[in-house]
């Protein structure tokens, strides 16, 4: 590949179009998209790329990218300069929490099939290292033939890095080498070296997710049980992350996970999951094909501490009371439904099902005020923006809620997640108690117990 071939821009073309036209070639070629507020961070990257080149300028480097067929150094290029590596081990505990508790269950239930576990997006490896760390510390049941971890990322030279696995402290900022002494040793150089058993539990491969090669048999993306895909979405257009997100779901069996950041995460993107929210991690279940049309919500508490208690507690509260669910389900007396006729909330929420989120928010904003007495649509408009990720309006609501209904156990409920994700735990262990108190529902009462438990 000669770098300087077709590297001046063609006389008279300016510079900006130049670049668009780059742009446009990279996302049609890798998916990664540079619009909006994103394209100052291109226009950057094409700078950097050149010097790596050779070339004078992002727009000399524009037209080289231009120039020819597409060929794999380009896209390496692209994966190199225009990707972040920004990861460190045990980045996302509350995730490795989700894995542990679903492998304990797939011992318990005695399965053949060895726990199938995909890192989309695995960076330098820290994150399918640490999968396999929690699993060996956690389930200790677990054969090592138990599970297979696949992880795999754009950036071929993120992926010969977690093939050598040697790290240095940087990535180990969350946590201390001495307490993961049993996975790796320390080097003349500083640095520290995985344990090579554990290195072979990890296959690591080149796979672009805006490409076709999943789900697949033959790039191991089929009947997975849980799929990291961390800050990947972010790099998409929005088209290209709802077909990500389809092909994902494909590959999960029935009731697998899949993890994404919370940033990137929107309900009308994840049709035919259920999303589980945490302070600060979303997780997504497959539904089953019958309740594939469905788009239930599910609110969990976080947990108090740094090492979260098992996901098993979090994610099944009581169903009847923080489930909408696509089938009709008995909903205690302390939980009147949403009611589908319901003016208010079935505008809202067409609004939001046709992608009109913030749209539906303000329609919800102006309801919650005008009928500023009506508890069960205060109660509705909390669940909505809990959903939608509005703490600010969602407390706005349950205060107004508890006003008007002193007695509500789902109000003090929600009302003690949202203090215990802003840090204000004894705030949230006052609420708790009184929702224990006031709750006729014997699940709920033990979901309270168990997580005052976790705050004390």
């Amino acid at each position: 590949m000669n770098a300087t071939e077709h590297a001046v821009p063609a006389a008279g073309v300016p510079v900006a179009d130049v670049l668009d036209l780059a742009a446009q070639r990279i996302e049609a070629e890798t998916g990664l998209a540079f619009a909006g507020t994103k394209r100052r961070q291109f226009d950057a990257a094409l700078g950097r790329m050149a010097a790596a080149l050779g070339l004078p300028g992002a727009a000399a480097c524009a037209s080289w990218l231009l120039a020819g067929p597409w060929d794999d150094a380009r896209s390496a290029l692209c994966a190199r300069f225009l990707t972040i590596g920004e990861t460190y081990f045990f980045r996302e505990p509350r995730a490795l929490d989700l894995v542990c508790d679903y492998a304990r269950a797939h011992l318990a239930r005695g399965e053949a099939r060895p726990l199938r576990i995909w890192s989309a997006g695995c960076c330098t490896g820290e994150e399918p290292y640490s999968i396999a760390m929690a699993l060996r510390r956690c389930v200790p049941r677990l054969a090592r033939s138990g599970v297979t971890i696949l992880a795999t990322d754009l950036n071929d030279a993120f992926l010969d890095f977690a093939r050598e696995g040697r790290y240095r402290r940087w990535s180990f900022r969350r946590t201390d080498p001495a307490d993961l002494a049993a996975f790796f040793r320390p080097l003349a150089d500083g640095r520290f070296e995985i344990d090579p058993q554990l290195r072979e539990q990890i296959r690591f491969a080149s796979l672009n997710l805006a490409g076709g090669a999943y789900p697949s048999a033959a790039t191991g993306t089929l009947a997975l049980d849980v799929v990291f895909c961390r800050n990947v979405l972010m790099y998409f257009g929005a088209d290209q992350v709802k077909r990500v997100i389809a092909r994902l779901r494909d590959c999960l069996v029935d009731g697998g996970w899949l993890v994404v950041n919370a940033s990137e995460a929107s309900t009308q993107l994840f049709t035919g999951f259920t999303p589980v929210y945490l302070d600060d991690a979303v997780f997504f279940r497959k539904d089953a094909p019958a309740l594939a049309a469905a788009a239930p919500v599910v609110a969990a508490p976080a947990a108090a501490g740094p090492v979260a208690a098992p996901v098993a507690a979090r994610v099944a509260p009581p169903a009847a009371v923080l489930v909408r669910r696509a089938e009709p389900a008995p909903a205690p007396s302390i939980v009147p439904a949403v009611a589908p006729h319901d003016p208010v909330m079935a505008r809202v929420q067409a609004l939001a099902g046709a992608g009109r989120g913030e749209e539906a928010l303000q329609c919800l904003r102006r309801a919650v005020e005008t009928e500023a007495s009506s508890a069960p649509l205060q109660q509705s408009a909390a669940l909505f923006a809990l959903e939608q990720g509005d703490r600010v309006l969602a407390r706005h609501c349950l205060r107004r809620l508890l006003f008007l209904e002193p007695d509500s156990a789902l109000g003090h409920y929600l009302s003690a997640l949202i203090e215990d994700a802003a840090g204000r735990r004894p705030r949230a262990r006052s609420l708790l108690r009184d929702c224990g108190r006031l709750a006729a529902d014997a699940e709920l009462r033990g979901t309270v117990r168990q997580w005052l438990e976790r705050l004390s």
